[in-house]
């Protein structure tokens, strides 16, 4: 018998796994590839018991209700086990970034005061090195196998007849602490509710429609809001299978899409431009006369787009077939999306849905639909969802995006003052730039903390800059930041600055081991492509970097990183 789907108007946080594990069974919920080439997958039924094997212990170890719990861990069936074992306790989940400092992670561990942490033992290392740092942290439960005798095995973990197994929650109790650095740089721990999280879940669900016969490959860090939501309670309510990436290697995700035959997606920008890249670079490989019909065939579909009509998954079918043949969409967040890529993919017959939000909003605000989208746009902000512009006068085409509604976070947690300098009179103030179009699409023009403001008061967005120049085949990665002038008429002042990581590939092999070649044949770029820039936002200078730049978990580049690398130091990195 065909499993129904679980009706989301009838659940809540805290029996989503009795309802999922009694309607999905043995049906793989959570699996990842071993080295072997097999599949270890985890049953809907498997995930219910031993999340709640967890949760009797942590009641059993003394975590009571808002206590909080880490996770340090990268994404693996094991990491939701831990999610829905604190859930069911009553606990407050802190998921940690791996990619984080040891002293970042003592920060939060002992900003949260966790009592305990769940950890894999590929990030073990860290929790020990801290451990003698950490007063309020009582107990380790490891994911994977150990003699160690102070460690808690999760594998091990059985919940005995009678024993405790669950705390009531309710929603507006705090679910998940998400630390992020927001405008300050300063570690916050933003407190989301289970309202929240079923808000956005119940969305999520409507835009994307998971069912039991999805596939979704996770390729995000489970410490990401947006990969939590929709990336794995929104597909578990609907009895889809979830596949995790170890790695973002577009080899690595074409095959795995191919043999799990994806249907869903979310990604970053970053991912779709080497996906995007990798079809081209095919292409260019085609003879002369085959690339002439690509291309003739690839700007009738993007004709057709204008007027709604999608043909590009009849006319490239061979190249859907690469990547499973069963593709529905990619939702795209996180940074922004460059338009040419956007409009090409969905030429080609990928469907991309480009959104925005922030951790601060549980965290999406706004996306595009399979019916309702606009390229360029990060779509019409959720149903119940209010967002608004603040401008600084009347005749400003933009200005500071403001937000209010079901999504918004309870606050910073033990931050009332940080708390009231974004939330004022119930709106969040999100620090980004943008519009709403007259049909209620929202488009982002770039962060107000990113602005580079000139000596003569002129303002950039180095975000605009990037669009312009990224459309360079030579140009793999590119940060675009205010570099303090050091000579001339601009000293002491802002002037645009570039940091270019080069698509070596694209070069003539005689110059590929040249950084001066690489940087002259970048700069008639540049000048070639900055005629569609005013000439105040041109790059004044830039610099070459041969590794790639600094990035977060969700592989968003960080700006400043790069720009006190630059503003420090001066010096390049070869």
């Amino acid at each position: 018998m065909k499993p129904k789907r679980v009706p989301l108007h009838v659940i809540t946080i805290t029996d989503i796994l009795e309802k999922i594990n009694k309607q999905y069974g043995e049906i793989p919920a959570l699996q990842v590839k071993l080295k072997d080439g097999s599949f270890k997958a985890l049953s809907y039924v498997n995930l219910g018991r031993r999340a709640v094997d967890l949760s009797s212990k942590l009641i059993q170890l003394g975590i009571v209700k808002n206590d909080r719990v880490a996770i340090l861990s990268q994404s693996r069936p094991e990491w939701s086990i831990a999610l829905f074992g604190i859930i069911s306790c009553a606990g407050i989940t802190v998921p940690l970034d791996v990619k984080l400092s040891e002293k970042e992670i003592q920060f939060i561990l002992n900003d949260s005061q966790a009592k305990c942490v769940i950890v894999s033992a590929q990030y073990l290392g860290v929790i020990d090195a801290l451990k003698s740092s950490l007063p309020e942290l009582k107990h380790i439960i490891l994911m994977d196998d150990s003699d160690r005798k102070d460690l808690i095995l999760l594998k091990d973990l059985k919940m005995k007849e009678g024993e405790q197994k669950y705390y009531p929650i309710h929603p507006q109790d705090t679910s998940i602490m998400v630390y992020t650095s927001g405008t300050t740089g300063v570690a916050k721990g933003v407190e989301l509710t289970y309202d929240n999280l079923m808000f956005q879940v119940r969305s999520i669900s409507d835009i994307i429609r998971y069912s039991s016969k999805d596939q979704f490959l996770s390729i995000l860090p489970l410490n990401h809001m947006l990969e939590i939501t929709g990336g794995l309670i929104a597909p578990l309510y609907a009895g889809s299978c979830i596949t995790y990436a170890e790695s973002i290697k577009t080899t690595t995700l074409l095959a795995l899409m191919k043999e799990t035959r994806t249907t869903n997606m979310i990604c970053v920008p970053l991912v779709l431009k080497m996906l995007h890249d990798g079809i081209m670079k095919k292409i260019e490989n085609l003879s002369q006369r085959k690339r002439t019909i690509f291309y003739a065939l690839l700007n009738i579909s993007k004709f057709l787009l204008r007027y709604n009509i999608r043909i590009g998954r009849l006319l490239f079918i061979s190249i859907h077939r690469e990547f499973g043949g069963r593709l529905r969409g990619f939702v795209s967040g996180g940074a922004p999306l460059s338009i040419d890529i956007e409009v090409t993919m969905n030429a080609l017959g990928f469907r991309v849905l480009q959104g925005y939000g922030l951790t601060e909003t549980a965290p999406v605000i706004a996306v595009n639909t399979f019916k309702d989208n606009k390229f360029g746009s990060v779509g019409k902000p959720l149903p119940g969802v209010e967002v608004t512009i603040l401008k600084e006068n009347e005749q400003a085409k933009d200005g500071e995006i403001l937000t209010r509604g079901p999504h918004l976070m309870k606050g910073y947690y033990c931050n009332p003052e940080k708390t009231a300098e974004v939330i004022k009179d119930g709106w969040l103030h999100t620090g980004d730039i943008g519009y709403l179009d007259n049909e209620g699409f929202l488009f982002i023009s770039g962060r107000a903390r990113n602005l580079i403001v000139l000596g003569a008061g002129k303002k950039v967005f180095p975000e605009e800059v990037e669009e312009v120049l990224s459309k360079s085949r030579y140009i793999k990665e590119i940060c675009v930041i205010g570099k303090i002038a050091t000579k001339g008429v601009r000293k002491g002042c802002e002037e645009v600055y570039a940091v270019i990581v080069p698509h070596v590939d694209a070069f003539d092999s005689e110059i590929q081991g040249d950084k001066e070649k690489i940087k002259d044949v970048i700069s008639h770029e540049m000048n070639r492509l900055s005629e569609n820039l005013a000439e105040y936002k041109r790059v004044v200078d830039f610099d070459v970097w041969f590794d790639e730049l600094p990035k977060t978990a969700t592989r968003k580049i960080k700006r400043k990183v790069v720009a006190e690398i630059i503003n420090n130091s001066g010096k390049s990195e070869t």
